[in-house]
């Protein structure tokens, strides 16, 4: 597949999946950070190119993810990945710390 269509299918997802809660804010351009690579992620803006490597979200209007409430899109992503993503760079540097705070 090339990269301008899987940019584009990614895009569709990432419009539905924010359609799908009230108050829901768009993944692509959001907050994020990989759960899966603990040690090394960091909360950095979610850019197209990234975008297209989710391959499904789902969008959380009041969750609590890692203990914290607030909203957030959970999107897998290959290769083998699970990003969380916040509206802001303060909430996803927040999630991110009780993360780390509470690993092994």
């Amino acid at each position: 597949m090339d990269t301008a269509l899987r940019l584009r299918l990614a895009a569709l997802l990432l419009a539905a999946s924010s359609a799908a809660g009230a108050g829901a804010f768009p993944a692509q351009g959001g907050y994020g950070f990989d759960a899966l690579k603990p040690t090394t992620t960091t909360c950095h803006r979610i850019a197209p190119q990234q975008a297209a490597s989710i391959t499904r979200c789902e969008f959380s209007p009041a969750g609590y993810a890692f203990g914290l409430a607030s909203q957030y899109h959970r999107c897998d992503a290959l290769p083998r990945g699970e990003v969380f993503i916040y509206q802001s760079p303060e909430k996803c540097q927040a999630a991110l710390e009780t993360m780390q705070s509470n690993g092994p």
